[in-house]
């Protein structure tokens, strides 16, 4: 817990007035942006804490962000992210291959084609451009007699930092670069918890698949993506066969034409062509019931695998779908992110993922009990109605309209409180999530570049990821409620396992504590 000595008015006044300590000539411009909303989300809980109301400390911490935001270098240019592009070639490689020989030489091979094929004008797609990129170090990864499994795998992960640092306005890590970094600061935040070393690497194992599943899973490949996909099998192929670069992509670059021609009605485009293909959304969808299915054959519980693979969608389409918002979480994948922090605590405790993870899935499912059951549009419907019908009577007996609008309020809310199934409790990852997207919209409604919000908007997420929620997050007000729901259910199903009457009994307890939560429920 931070300090509350701290007066919030100081650590907003130096957020507002000092970027992010890195060079000046840094090309990682979006990196001083997501510091920049770090810092705010640091500055924002220490106001909280010294005293500060939610709307002021947010407001403050937003207009010190934009200062700070203000004092980053400008972007890099072509020339600089493809340096870095190289970079991460390089991390990647001397981190899958044992012998580092290979690495310069393939960092080499990706900072040249990466200017080549980049930073030189031209017609193709940017993406076209990385996708080409990326043979290049296919082929000179090979050439410097390492396996095929490991260039291919070098490849992919240059393409992919390639389109990360090209193809956006801004330069950005990749989902996996993301995922480690949090699972790194969560080893961190356990080592200096003084956790022991063992339990630490399993925290952060698990905290690092967890986002690779429900983060990174891209949509099923579109028509033309799968043409893609076996063009690249067909060049790598030709190159492992003696072939040279130059033929070898014209070999691939005649498979896809031919795929696309075959299989993709009108010959591609961002959709595939014919009017049966997938959706962006259908896609996410596709793979999240792939997932689902997978997580079923590995013996997890149906309806919770279900829960994670709706959140994975979720995520899927935020990511990757552009013309389609994202939905709702659905009630049980809440109830599944309020189970994961459950098992956190528990492996954080001392438990093994093993021990831990039957009490999460008891977690998860009493959650549902409670708070899932019931359609909630059929229960508010009824409320709607019996609301209207108070609004009625209340003009009919000479009420003033304004009066009775009110009173018609009122009444639907009284109906919610009492006869609907209450929603699951709020948990640190939601809470983390609503603070980046109330920051990404007050700066949306600046003149700030949207890029530029939406890196704010990641750092500020990050941030509190890490800081709250990474090894052991406090449950929030409603997880505490949700907690004395669940022994209140336990205890009232009784030797005859009356499960309606418990199931009422922890709802009506957790309606009466929920009353009692502020807004700001991480304790």
């Amino acid at each position: 817990m931070r300090t509350a000595s701290v007066i919030a008015a100081t650590l907003l006044v130096l957020l507002a007035v000092s970027a992010p300590a890195i060079p000046s000539d840094s090309p990682d411009a979006p990196t001083c942006l997501q510091q920049c909303g770090a810092q705010a989300e640091d500055a924002y809980h220490a106001c909280r804490e010294a005293g500060g109301s939610e709307a002021d400390c947010a407001a403050s911490a937003q207009q010190g962000m934009q200062t700070c935001a203000a004092a980053c270098p400008a972007a890099p240019d072509c020339s600089a992210r493809c340096t870095s592009v190289g970079g991460d070639v390089a991390s990647q490689c001397a981190e899958e291959l044992s012998g580092a020989d290979a690495c310069a030489t393939i960092q080499e091979a990706a900072v040249g084609s990466c200017m080549t094929a980049l930073c030189q004008g031209g017609e193709i797609s940017c993406e076209g451009a990385c996708n080409n990129m990326a043979r290049h170090v296919f082929a000179a990864c090979f050439a410097a007699d390492v396996g095929e499994d490991a260039c291919q795998m070098l490849a992919d992960g240059a393409r992919d930092h390639c389109v990360a640092a090209q193809c956006n306005p801004l330069p950005e890590p990749t989902c996996e670069d993301r995922c480690k970094a949090r699972a790194d600061e969560a080893h961190a935040h356990c080592t200096d918890e003084g956790i022991g070393a063992d339990q630490c690497d399993a925290i952060a194992a698990n905290i690092l698949q967890q986002c690779l599943d429900q983060e990174c899973t891209p949509p099923a490949p579109s028509c033309e993506d799968q043409c893609q996909m076996d063009a690249e099998g067909v060049f790598q192929s030709c190159v492992t066969e003696g072939g040279g670069e130059d033929a070898c992509g014209a070999q691939a670059q005649q498979a896809k034409s031919t795929c696309l021609t075959t299989n993709c009605g009108d010959g591609g485009g961002q959709g595939g062509g014919g009017e049966g293909e997938p959706t962006c959304a259908d896609r996410c969808n596709q793979s999240a019931q792939e997932l689902a299915q997978h997580c079923v054959e590995e013996g997890g519980d149906a309806t919770q695998c279900a829960a994670q693979a709706d959140d994975m969608a979720r995520n899927c389409i935020s990511e990757h779908c552009t013309d389609t918002p994202p939905p709702p979480p659905s009630c049980e994948s809440v109830c599944e992110d309020h189970a994961r922090g459950d098992l956190q605590r528990c492996m954080a405790d001392g438990g093994t993922e093993d021990a831990c993870k039957p009490q999460a899935l008891a977690s998860f499912q009493q959650c549902v009990t409670i708070h899932c059951g019931d359609p909630a549009p059929t229960c508010d419907d009824m409320c709607s109605r019996r609301a209207e019908r108070a609004g009625k009577r209340c003009l009919k007996n000479g009420g003033a309209e304004a009066d009775c609008q009110t009173m018609a309020a009122d009444a639907k809310q009284a109906c919610l409180d009492t006869k609907c199934v209450p929603p699951p409790p709020d948990t640190c990852t939601a809470k983390c999530e609503a603070q980046a997207e109330q920051a990404k919209e007050a700066c949306a409604q600046t003149d700030t570049d949207p890029a530029v919000c939406d890196a704010q908007a990641q750092g500020l997420l990050e941030q509190c990821l890490s800081s709250e929620c990474s090894v052991s997050p406090a449950p929030t007000c409603t997880e505490q409620c949700e907690m004395d729901a669940r022994a209140r259910y336990q205890k009232a199903l009784g030797p005859r396992m009356n499960t309606m009457r418990a199931m009422r009994r922890a709802q009506s307890l957790f309606r009466r504590c929920a009353k009692s939560c502020t807004t700001d429920t991480v304790q």
